[in-house]
């Protein structure tokens, strides 16, 4: 008799150890994200050189070489990111001193051209291989930008400010410095538009002028 109760007792034991070893909570599959490594944005400090096209390049022919600018952009998804921009440019041309003819006369002196503006404009742009160190990108720019376009002759000197609507487009490249760095390069040639009018100084038909941007980015 006490065999067999030692023998229930080992069964039931045994069962017990058994149910329990089904209903273990064992560590679930860890899941993997393939696109982990990608930025949630950029930061990007930019220099950008600037030429004229169209009548502006009448009005002012030479490269300037003042311009810079800022942006931050940042991914809704995996190849669209949207953002902002600040900048500011400087274009300048001195005509040598010599006799200018007009319709009534003619007059002898120094003609300079100059023009600056300060944009802010809000961005949209497309990143057809987000994962690679390099990243081509398509892009716009939308949005105000203040500007001064004066001409001055001797000592007459004629000006004119207004707030105008900018579209840019762009394309470029961000060029990642490293597997494992958060820091690249920001390299872009962009075409600005100024919805602008002055009959008086040639222009038409809007303002227009293009720009190679290099600069530092940082992802974060």
């Amino acid at each position: 008799m006490k065999a067999i109760l030692i023998s229930l007792a080992l069964l039931i034991s045994i069962s017990t150890y058994a149910d329990d070893k089904n209903t273990l909570n064992f560590p679930k599959k860890t899941s993997y994200d393939e696109n982990f490594l990608l930025p949630s944005g950029f930061f990007n400090i930019n220099y950008n050189l600037g030429w004229g096209a169209g009548a502006f390049k009448d009005f002012i022919s030479t490269v300037s070489y003042r311009g810079f600018s800022i942006d931050s952009r940042w991914f809704i998804s995996n190849n669209f990111a949207v953002g902002g921009q600040l900048g500011w440019n400087g274009f300048y041309e001195k005509y040598p001193n010599k006799t200018y003819k007009f319709d009534g006369g003619a007059a002898t002196g120094i003609i300079t051209t100059t023009f600056y503006n300060f944009t802010m404009t809000l961005d949209g742009y497309y990143y057809p291989m987000p994962e690679a160190m390099i990243k081509p990108f398509i892009g716009v720019h939308i949005g105000p930008e203040y500007q001064t376009l004066a001409v001055q002759f001797g000592r007459v000197y004629s000006e004119d400010d207004s707030w105008q609507f900018l579209v840019a487009p762009e394309a470029g490249v961000f060029v990642q410095l490293g597997a494992d760095s958060d820091v690249g390069l920001n390299l872009a040639v962009k075409y600005n538009y100024m919805s602008f009018k002055n009959t008086d100084l040639g222009f038409d038909d809007g303002l227009s002028y293009w720009q190679g941007v290099m600069g530092l980015s940082f992802m974060f």
